[in-house]
């Protein structure tokens, strides 16, 4: 019989060597010199003492306008690896039901991950949220401008991109909040290539010049002012004199097309990742809302967390919002893979509806949810 449990030092070499076995393609993992634990959140299947499976919870707080606090913990699942021989034995649909039970007691409202499989993810409650840029710039084209971004000291960086990020981010949901954020990370040259830091007041932007042809790495750009955009911009100008193109990562509401476009700007939208909810009357509890009081029942579909099954009375007085277990005809359904979508805010409940994904019987208990559940903006700029 196969064993599930929080892993721990003893299987800490053998968990690498799954993780190489998965993500590393065999790389040989040499023994630890002195004990070294998981993450605390690697939850592991064992068959016979031998570790088979495991996945990862890695615990952020984002930013999510719209709830009372600004923000909610998040479970970020990573990790999820299989050993070739032990697939096929529904190891990963216990290590996924599971984390939904950690998350829960954790208190991380919702969830996020990058798939290997969109599909596969669905099954379990998660759906595509968000949707972001992947955009190649010709930097010559770029418009030219007097004002130009400066080179920022080792010390100066972190202060700047921590106040510029903030700002930024926190329009979005799932952004990771500064605190959860690895700056000092992204400054480092651990592959011996030097990530240029450029700041401006209102704006920043890192550079990495290819390893060999190709383009140049934009590893993050942000501008909160028209002045710092058009000065970013002109520094990437001046780039472009050694690196013909730069790529980098864009939310779909960007501001950059506004001040620079060219007929060689190519652009592909994808998702920024797949979002959960976790709880979904936590998750409702945390909102508030400007909508004026009221009620709607939402019946709501969820096989891998009987907590969220049935029929739930939704109800928001004084912009506080409460979800209670009711035994009253439902007006609206919905299964949590497109309540979670919604609960994310893109794509929105309208679009759902017209995709076929919400049920309705009652037209003022849709407009309701709706409103408390409105579109927005979802973006992260980090993996995990």
């Amino acid at each position: 019989m196969s064993e599930l449990r929080l892993l721990t030092s003893d299987d800490y070499l053998a968990h690498r060597q799954l993780m190489s076995h998965a993500f590393g393609r065999g790389g040989v993992v040499e023994p630890p010199t002195e004990p070294k634990e998981p993450s605390k959140e690697t939850i592991g299947i064992l068959d016979e003492g031998r570790l088979c499976s495991a996945l990862t919870i890695c615990p952020f707080t984002v930013y999510w306008p719209g709830a009372t606090k600004g923000e909610l913990a998040m479970g970020g699942i990573g990790g999820v690896a299989t050993f070739a021989e032990a697939r096929g034995q529904g190891h990963v649909d216990r290590l996924l039901c599971e984390s939904l039970v950690q998350m829960r007691e954790a208190g991380q409202l919702v969830s996020a991950l990058y798939p290997f499989s969109m599909h596969f993810y669905g099954r379990y409650g998660w759906g595509w949220v968000g949707e972001k840029y992947q955009a190649t710039l010709p930097l010559r084209e770029l418009p030219a401008s007097k004002r130009l971004a400066k080179r920022l000291s080792d010390e100066m960086a972190k202060e700047h991109l921590v106040e510029v990020y903030s700002t930024t981010a926190s329009r979005y949901r799932g952004a990771f909040t500064a605190g959860s954020r690895n700056f000092s990370g992204l400054l480092d040259a651990s592959d011996k290539r030097l990530t240029y830091a450029y700041g401006i007041e209102g704006g920043y932007l890192l550079w990495r010049y290819p390893s060999g042809e190709g383009a140049g790495e934009i590893r993050e750009y942000m501008a909160t002012t028209p002045e710092a955009e058009r000065a970013l911009l002109a520094l990437l100008r001046d780039l472009g004199v050694q690196v013909a193109q730069g790529r980098l990562t864009l939310p779909t509401d960007t501001t950059l097309f506004c001040h620079a476009i060219h007929n060689d700007i190519e652009l592909k939208t994808e998702p920024v990742f797949m979002g959960r909810v976790v709880d979904v009357a936590a998750a409702l509890a945390a909102l508030t809302t400007p909508q004026p009081d009221g009620a709607l029942t939402l019946a709501l579909t969820d096989p891998h967390a009987s907590w969220n099954e049935g029929v739930w009375k939704i109800a928001i007085e004084a912009g506080s919002v409460t979800a209670t277990p009711t035994t009253e005809a439902a007006q609206l359904s919905l299964d949590i893979q497109s309540f979670s979508q919604a609960f994310w805010g893109t794509p929105g409940l309208e679009r759902l509806r017209r995709a076929g994904k919400v049920d309705v019987w009652d037209e003022a208990a849709f407009t309701r949810l709706a409103a408390l559940l409105p579109s927005a903006p979802v973006m992260c700029w980090n993996h995990f």
